[in-house]
């Protein structure tokens, strides 16, 4: 499972729809599609209830979902926390005196 077709997952559900969330990824509706079945087969279960226009969860879907928006949290919180401290100001300073 990779971090990418996790965002791609997470996009899917957002919009209900798989060819609008490949139009907001950039990507080929069919490409969309195959990474989503892929993903489906590397867990070895049903993550989506497949509609005529619209898709919903499963309750493996639902849990997914929510480890996925966790996962995502936690990566951008810590490249924030890597960028910082590129900004964060460090070192020693030392005083004399006689």
């Amino acid at each position: 499972m990779e971090f990418r077709v996790l965002k791609y997952f997470l996009t899917v559900v957002r919009e209900e729809n798989i060819t609008k969330a490949a139009n907001i990824l950039h990507i080929t509706q069919p490409t969309l599609s195959r990474q989503l079945a892929q993903l489906e087969d590397d867990l070895g279960v049903k993550l989506f209830d497949r509609g005529t226009r619209k898709i919903s969860l499963t309750n493996e879907g639902m849990l997914l979902r929510r480890r996925a928006e966790e996962i995502i949290s936690l990566v951008d919180k810590t490249e924030q926390e890597l960028n910082e401290q590129d900004e964060m100001l460090d070192g020693v300073i030392s005083l004399g005196c006689g």
